[in-house]
């Protein structure tokens, strides 16, 4: 390959390798920093952060960037069967498995009884579209998400949670927001 094609194409490899793996950009405070995807900031909480309504059953931790890069990976290949049945999507709310990208995430690591790494994980819908916008729907720009566990009532699949063990490299505990 000559060179003149070899650096533009060098250039939209790492742009792509960047955009498909979480890196840090900025610490919020003590306990959160900010980590970013593509055009979705998410939050890693150390293990000194309060999760309110958290019921870890262990010792915590806090979660690197790589390991939330391989949760992601976990998440990714297994969250399509873990999201059968499909409760509270469609209809006007999203399918989960088919929208990872956009939503944006805070992590909470714990150790289980078993010593087995565990990511709580709570998705905020992060990606309003036009039409969203027309019915009255807005991303939320406020940073009230950074700091603390972000609690929604309802919303459908556009709020979730989910465990991620990192250990075993399952998921458990999905919890889709009920409708109103």
């Amino acid at each position: 390959m000559p060179a003149k094609y070899f650096f533009p194409f060098l250039l939209l490899v790492v742009i792509y390798s960047c955009k498909s793996s979480f890196y840090e950009v900025d610490k919020h405070n003590s306990n959160a920093s900010i980590i970013k995807r593509g055009k979705i900031e998410s939050v890693i909480f150390s293990k000194e952060a309060d999760c309110l309504l958290c019921n870890f059953s262990g010792s915590r931790f806090t979660p690197t960037v790589e390991e939330i890069n391989e949760a992601e990976k976990i998440l990714k290949k297994n969250i399509k069967s873990a999201n059968k049945p499909m409760y509270n999507q469609g209809d006007g709310y999203p399918i989960i498995h088919n929208n990872l990208n956009n939503y944006r995430r805070q992590y909470y690591g714990y150790i289980n009884k078993e010593g087995d790494k565990i990511l709580y994980v709570n998705f905020l819908w992060a990606k309003y579209t036009f039409i969203d916008r027309i019915k009255g729907y807005q991303k939320d720009e406020r940073e009230n998400w950074k700091p603390e566990r972000e609690i929604v009532l309802d919303g459908g699949s556009n709020y979730w949670q989910i465990e991620i063990n990192l250990s075993q490299k399952k998921l458990s505990n999905l919890h889709i927001n009920g409708v109103a």
